[in-house]
């Protein structure tokens, strides 16, 4: 069986305003082989718009430790940002969210 992890997506910045999300919020996602399912104890909020870019959390959940430490890079974090752009585009602000993860 793959090595089973918990990845966690945390809000880490607000540019402007989210009627969501605030700093320290966090979505958490758990590998229950053969799938993958929303910690709905730990996660504090989900929007819809996050999940356009939860495609990482393929890579995170199910990557080997050599994939994952490749996309780290020198820093050892990774980030994703949610798709709404902020003013002028949207009345919400751009959400910046730090990925890290778990052995379960």
């Amino acid at each position: 069986m793959a090595e089973q992890h918990r990845v966690i997506y945390e809000v880490e910045e607000v540019r402007g305003s989210c009627p969501v999300y605030k700093v320290g919020d966090k979505v958490v996602i758990d590998s229950r082989h053969p799938v993958e399912v929303l910690n709905l104890e730990k996660t504090d909020a989900l929007c819809m718009r996050i999940i356009d870019n939860m495609w990482s959390q393929k890579v995170w959940q199910a990557g080997g430790n050599a994939t994952v430490e490749h996309l780290t890079g020198i820093s050892g974090e990774c980030r994703i940002g949610c798709s709404m752009p902020g003013k002028p585009y949207t009345p919400c602000g751009f959400i910046i969210f730090k990925i890290r993860r778990e052995k379960l």
